[in-house]
């Protein structure tokens, strides 16, 4: 195998792992922001209202949004956790794909790359 297909089926690979990283990243961002916005909505203010038995249920409510916006914050932090080590990985990724395809570019029948 020459050097010339080494390097093409190199490239090839970093930008299938790169398309890879890509997307796992973008299914992270919008797992983060879907449990943001679902944060976002419990914070929402309610009404006061005068009916007794309708403020009981909303305070009941109340109660259960502060538990659910504190498990929602916990899994906000640990998708932005791995969000970020995501990134730094794609950023990687496409940065090796790059340097992949300017080598690729380069490249002369010869096996030697071309200087600019």
């Amino acid at each position: 195998m020459t050097r010339d297909t080494r390097l093409t089926r190199l490239q090839a690979l970093a930008q299938m792992i790169r398309d890879r990283d890509l997307a796992r990243l973008q299914k992270l961002a919008m797992a983060r922001n879907d449990t943001r916005d679902r944060v976002q909505a419990l914070s929402k203010p309610v009404p006061v209202v005068e009916d007794p038995a309708l403020f009981t249920a909303r305070q009941l409510h109340a109660k259960w949004a502060v538990e659910q916006r504190m498990q929602l914050n916990r899994t906000l932090a640990h998708q932005t956790a791995r969000l970020i080590e995501q990134r730094d990985k794609a950023a990687r990724s496409l940065g090796r794909a790059d340097a992949l395809a300017q080598l690729c570019k380069g490249k002369t029948g010869s096996g030697t790359a071309r200087k600019p």
